[in-house]
């Protein structure tokens, strides 16, 4: 896919914006990554995108190009404005203006009759609230393919027993299989973050590996809150010593390993027995 992506920097000089650093914007300038990332959404005419923060639009024309419909939702009054002027005039884009850490996704596949892929180089400061609102709305969600720092991206592909494996792995591959796409230096940026960044692809899986629950929620939650200590002890934050005997005696797990060894899984199966 070959498309003409006119560099965010020249968008929002036309407009007289800058980058705003209370919205963590950082615009891709990129090109080929920019290109990366709407060829990895695997969207076509067929598609709905739902994009988050497209802010200038750069990332917009080319998931546009593709031949698919893309709703932006956009939280910055000023970049809004200028998707408007840049985009208006384009029949396949519409635009929410919503805070892309609580916009009711849901609601827009219903709306629309057809499931989302999700897309966008998120707000750093935002990551965790909205990967919590893809886990939230898996369901109306096939695919979604985000950028996030690199950090994030090794945390989201932890396996039990490391170091990055935790909370926010467990409850993203609950419900999707996460493969890396490609990563991203800072001067990709404008302006340059502190951080390296990677893109990700989920791929929403057939059978949930595990089903978000306040149970699981809660004994996630106390497995990592306190990683150096045994399984028992950290259960102790949130069931009586019975509850726990039972629950490790119905589950076979040992008690004396820590909870960060458990597949997803089993942290499922404890988080079942435990709330009986």
């Amino acid at each position: 896919m070959s498309v003409d992506i006119e560099d965010p920097r020249r968008v929002l000089a036309r407009h007289g914006f800058a980058p705003k650093k209370a919205f963590s914007q950082n615009f891709l300038v990129d090109k080929r990554a920019v290109q990366r990332i709407a060829e990895a959404t695997r969207a076509d005419a067929s598609s709905v995108v739902v994009e988050l923060g497209p802010g200038a639009g750069t990332l917009t024309t080319a998931l546009l190009a593709t031949g698919a419909e893309v709703v932006g939702v956009e939280r910055d009054r000023d970049m809004a404005q200028v998707l408007r002027a840049e985009l208006g005039d384009e029949p396949r884009f519409s635009l929410v203006e919503d805070d892309a850490a609580t916009v009711d996704l849901t609601a827009i596949a219903t709306a629309r009759g057809r499931e989302l892929i999700v897309a966008g180089n998120l707000p750093y400061a935002i990551t965790g609230a909205i990967l919590r609102q893809l886990s939230t709305h898996r369901e109306s969600i096939v695919r979604a393919v985000v950028m996030v720092q690199k950090e994030v991206r090794d945390r989201l592909l932890a396996s039990p027993g490391t170091k990055a494996y935790g909370a926010p792995t467990v409850f993203v591959q609950a419900g999707y299989a996460v493969e890396p796409v490609f990563t991203l230096a800072p001067g990709a940026f404008f302006p340059p973050p502190k951080v390296s960044s990677a893109v990700i692809r989920l791929e929403r899986l057939a059978v949930p590996r595990a089903v978000e629950t306040p149970a699981l929620r809660e004994t996630v939650q106390a497995i990592f809150a306190s990683r150096r200590k045994t399984l028992r002890n950290s259960l102790r934050r949130i069931a009586p010593e019975e509850k726990i005997d039972a629950a490790l005696e119905k589950t076979g797990i040992d008690g004396s390993d820590r909870g960060e060894t458990l597949t997803v899984e089993r942290i499922a199966e404890l988080a079942e027995a435990l709330f009986a």
